[in-house]
C-alpha cells in the first residue's frame, strides 16, 4: 500500500467513524474521486441567518467550518465607528485588500485541509466586490477588480454555494432588533447590498459551479430537504 492509498485509507476510517452510512458512501466516492472531501460556501447579504445555516450545515456533514475574519480587520473598525457612512477612499482600499487578502488565505489553507474532512464556509471571496463597487472611486476599483480577478481565477472554487435570499425589509427588521436606531442611510444600503445578490453577483462569479438558492424564511421549514439536495449532488459529483 503506497503513501498516498494509506492516507485515502485512514480518511475513510475517519468518516465512518462519525456519519451516517448513505453520507459515508457518497463522501467516501467523493474523496476517491477528487482526493479531498467537499467544499461548500455559503453567502448572502447581511444579518439573515448566518449561523444557524453554516453550522446546521457542518454538523449534517461533520465538517469544519471556515469563516471570514471581520474582527481581525484594523480598517472596519474605523469604518464600523461611523456606521459605515465614512467616504475616505484609502480607508476603503485598505479595508478591501484586506478582505481579499484575508479572504483568499482562508479559502487557500481550506483547500488544504479538505483533504481530511469536509469543509464549510461561510463566505464567497465574490462578497468583497460589493463595497468595493459601492465606495472606491473609478481608479481604486479598476485596480481592486484586476487584483480580485487575479486571485479568483487562481484558487480553487468550492463545490457548491448556496445563495442565501432574503426581501430588504426583513433584513432591516431583523437589524431593528438588534440596533437602537435605525435610520434612512442603514435602510438605503440594505436594499443596495442585497441588489446586488438579487441581479446576479453569484451566478456571474460562479459560472462552473452548482449554487443553490434558497429564501432564509423557509429554511427551517425546508432545512431537511436543503440538506438532502446538497447531499444529492455530492452523489452526481463522485
Amino acid at each position: 500500500m503506497n503513501k498516498k492509498t494509506k492516507e485515502i485509507s485512514h480518511q475513510e476510517e475517519y468518516i465512518s467513524n462519525i456519519i451516517s452510512p448513505e453520507k459515508e458512501m457518497i463522501l467516501k466516492e467523493f474523496l476517491k474521486t477528487y482526493k479531498r472531501y467537499p467544499v461548500i460556501a455559503i453567502t448572502w447579504p447581511a444579518w439573515i441567518g448566518k449561523s444557524t445555516i453554516t453550522n446546521e450545515l457542518s454538523k449534517y456533514l461533520w465538517a469544519k467550518t471556515y469563516t471570514e475574519l471581520p474582527n481581525t480587520n484594523p480598517f472596519l473598525k474605523i469604518i464600523s465607528s461611523t456606521n459605515y457612512k465614512v467616504n475616505d477612499a484609502s480607508l476603503w482600499i485598505n479595508n478591501q485588500n484586506y478582505f481579499l487578502a484575508t479572504d483568499t488565505s482562508q479559502i487557500t489553507k481550506a483547500f488544504i485541509e479538505a483533504s481530511k474532512k469536509p469543509i464549510v464556509f461561510d463566505f464567497t471571496l465574490a462578497q468583497t466586490l460589493i463595497f468595493a463597487d459601492i465606495k472606491l472611486n473609478w481608479n481604486y476599483l479598476k485596480t481592486f477588480k484586476s487584483m480580485y480577478k487575479s486571485q479568483f481565477n487562481t484558487l480553487p472554487k468550492p463545490d457548491i454555494v448556496i445563495e442565501v435570499q432574503a426581501d430588504s425589509s426583513i433584513i432591516i427588521d431583523r437589524l431593528a432588533k438588534r440596533w437602537k436606531h435605525i435610520d434612512e442611510w442603514v435602510i438605503k444600503i440594505t436594499e443596495l447590498i442585497n441588489s446586488y445578490y438579487k441581479n446576479g453577483l453569484i451566478d456571474e462569479n460562479y459560472q462552473d459551479t452548482k449554487v443553490l438558492k434558497f429564501d432564509n424564511n423557509k429554511f427551517e421549514a425546508e432545512q431537511s430537504d436543503i440538506l438532502k439536495r446538497v447531499l444529492k449532488i455530492l452523489d452526481e459529483a463522485a
